[in-house]
């Protein structure tokens, strides 16, 4: 019975730490690489992009980052969200 509870323990303390290790590893999505995946989607930085009634190129359109675990968000204000997710997809 004994060896039971200590090969419980372990297999309890061995998945308790691999899911701590996954929830905690948040892999890194710099903002600026956020930006230029969304941008490459739509693009490229000199597509025009109908923002808030005009015409303007991407790279001048107000952004706005927001990071979580295991995706950013990428805002245009007013008008859209992009969803990058940790395996670089723009969705």
């Amino acid at each position: 019975m004994e060896k039971k509870k200590i090969i419980t323990l372990i297999v309890v303390s061995t998945v308790g730490i691999i899911s701590v290790g996954i929830i905690g590893w948040a892999p890194c999505i710099a903002e600026a690489q956020a930006y230029n995946l969304v941008m490459e989607k739509l693009g490229g930085p000199d597509e025009l992009y109908y923002y808030l009634g005009e015409m303007i190129p991407l790279k001048d359109v107000p952004k706005t980052f927001v990071k979580l675990p295991f995706i950013s968000l990428v805002y245009f204000s007013g008008e859209a969200v992009y969803i990058i997710t940790f395996f670089n997809l723009v969705i």
